[in-house]
């Protein structure tokens, strides 16, 4: 959805709104041109065909987007290809490929995982929010406290 920044694309929708004094009319399309359009908006307006899409830069060098730290299934074909070029071509051939289908990092890539070091200066607070254990709170009994009240007018008399 392209969200409508100009008052050109509502046309003259707004103005004459406001020149025949609709305020629903002109709160509508006040609306639309608010950033906060897109979270109730019903209709989505045409996309602009003017502007040619230019090619990124990635595209134009034919670079391939960051990997993910973690191993992924198509990656034993890539060490396999890494090991023919080491055997067959030498160690720059593997480098040129090593450099161009980077390696994974890991095998299993977890972003929550804390170091010992790390996880060991955390505070309580912090370690129960990570762990997602909810906080108990007891529920609240209306009778309990005149019970208590009983007790100590009891040991008062």
């Amino acid at each position: 959805m392209i969200p409508l920044v100009n008052e050109w694309q509502l046309q003259s929708q707004l103005n004459q709104a406001l020149q025949t004094q609709h305020r629903a009319d002109f709160s509508l399309w006040l609306a639309m041109l608010s950033p906060a359009v897109e979270e109730m908006a019903q209709f989505f307006p045409q996309p602009l065909d003017d502007e040619p899409k230019k090619p990124t830069l990635y595209q134009q060098l034919g670079v391939s987007p960051q990997r993910d730290y973690a191993m992924q299934h198509h990656d034993v074909e890539l060490f396999d290809t890494q090991h023919q070029a080491l055997v067959a071509d030498g160690f720059s051939q593997w480098r040129l490929l090593s450099l161009l289908n980077p390696n994974p990092v890991v095998i299993k890539h977890d972003p929550k995982k804390l170091s010992a070091d790390v996880t060991e200066s955390l505070s309580f607070h912090t370690k129960r929010r990570m762990s997602a254990t909810p906080v108990t709170m007891p529920t609240a009994d209306p009778t309990l406290m005149y019970d208590m009240l009983q007790q100590m007018s009891a040991m008062n008399s």
